[in-house]
């Protein structure tokens, strides 16, 4: 009864984040810590930081950098510089500041060969990884762009990008660069693959479901609900019924907006 009730809790607190404190798309769901500041689970919740930055669009980054201004008179910038390290700091700043390239009309196919023996080169290739190259391009170029890098990149590596990674880089670096590149590749089937993890198993991974529920249920719910039906089998909206209860069930359900 008290973890249904703890569930409830959690779920309105973050309704109530998504419409009143940030009413756009975007919402923020960053942590509060005991200093009333948000300090967006660094060093406790990098998982949950990754997912947020990385799945954002330039829109919604600039929006999230906004009102995590206005409430905690301070930028997210300085928080994520302050709590973390290295690398992973460099690539989580760089996408934070939302000013990666537009999508456009115009393929430039030289680019995108250029980029792909650049990533190649910076990496498999070579002993040792030049992660600011790998940085610059994966958070400068635009989504279509680098879904075509990536096809390109197959041509030159015998591994596929994320294989790449999971050779080059570890710890909480390759956890965002894996996370970058399926939100790059296919960011509903990324959501879907984040809802089943928070579900799998025994126990489930409130904050996860509510999170993506609520941040992407007047985004692109439909199309994670496809993605989540193709790829498992059984809908979203089946899984919720499993594994949820009550008024908290009631909720997902209709962020879910119905069955499959």
């Amino acid at each position: 009864r008290r973890k249904k009730n703890s569930r409830a809790c959690k779920f309105c607190l973050c309704i109530c984040e998504r419409f009143f404190l940030c009413p756009s798309p975007c919402h923020v769901p960053l942590f509060v810590s005991n200093s009333n500041k948000i300090r967006t689970g660094l060093g406790t919740d990098e998982d949950s930081l990754i997912e947020i930055i990385c799945s954002r669009t330039n829109q919604e980054l600039q929006e999230i950098n906004r009102v995590y201004k206005e409430m905690y008179k301070t930028d997210l910038e300085k928080d994520i510089v302050s709590d973390t390290s290295g690398d992973f700091r460099k690539l989580m700043v760089a996408l934070a500041k939302g000013r990666r390239a537009e999508d456009g009309s115009v393929i430039d196919y030289e680019l995108i060969d250029q980029d792909a023996r650049d990533l190649y080169d910076a990496g498999v290739k070579r002993k040792g990884t030049d992660v600011p190259k790998w940085i610059s391009i994966m958070t400068e170029r635009s989504v279509c762009h680098l879904q075509k890098v990536f096809d390109r990149y197959k041509s030159y590596s015998p591994y596929d990008m994320l294989e790449s990674i999971k050779k080059e880089v570890k710890g909480d670096l390759e956890n965002a660069f894996l996370n970058l590149v399926q939100c790059i590749q296919n960011k509903p089937l990324y959501f879907a693959d984040r809802l089943y993890d928070s579900m799998k198993g025994k126990g489930t991974r409130d904050k996860i479901l509510i999170r993506i529920m609520v941040s992407r249920s007047e985004v692109d719910m439909l199309k994670i609900r496809s993605e989540f039906k193709r790829k498992y089998g059984k809908s979203l909206y089946y899984y919720i019924q499993q594994d949820t209860k009550g008024d908290y069930q009631k909720a997902l359900l209709y962020l879910c907006g119905g069955d499959d």
